[in-house]
């Protein structure tokens, strides 16, 4: 045979352990640098969905909203602009979101997409994932103008989920 046919039929015979494998084998379990890369994802994952949810800021809500299965209610539908420190009490068996639209747009007349989702166009902020009887605060500079509060989960819009908002 050629040598080019031996280097290649060299670089195929290798050694082979008791167990079957090559000796250059190696189990995924015995590479420590995949346990600390794993370690390393999943604390990466961890930390970025509790950044997501806004840390207590210590403020006293200037306006409630009372979330319930399909409605929305405010202490007041008018708030001075500047700084608004929302405080959200899910008192619904289920959870829901609030999303906060700038729109001339009345509460109720939203456009609604494929998606069985009012439109977001004007949103300002959001709070996502408020689970059932969770209570939590959302914090926004508000400008002049008016504004509707909504769950934005598919369908909890059209059952009722909104709430007009003026900021004066």
């Amino acid at each position: 045979r050629s040598s080019w046919w031996r280097a290649v039929a060299g670089g195929l015979a290798r050694p082979v352990r008791r167990d079957g494998r090559h000796s250059e084998h190696r189990d995924r379990r015995s590479r420590p640098g995949w346990s600390v890369a794993s370690g390393l994802v999943v604390l990466a994952v961890v930390a970025s969905a509790c950044s997501a949810a806004p840390a207590d800021t210590g403020e006293v809500p200037g306006l409630y909203l009372d979330l319930s299965d399909f409605k929305i209610i405010t202490d007041h539908p008018t708030v001075t602009a500047g700084r608004v420190v929302f405080g959200i009490r899910n008192h619904a068996a289920m959870g829901h979101e609030v999303r906060v639209l700038k729109s001339d747009v009345d509460a109720d007349k939203l456009p609604i997409d494929g998606s069985a989702k009012a439109s977001e166009a004007g949103k300002v902020g959001e709070l996502l994932n408020i689970g059932a009887g969770a209570s939590r605060k959302l914090v926004l500079d508000l400008t002049p103008g008016r504004y509707v509060i909504v769950c934005n989960i598919a369908g909890h819009y059209q059952l009722g989920m909104r709430v007009a908002l003026e900021v004066k």
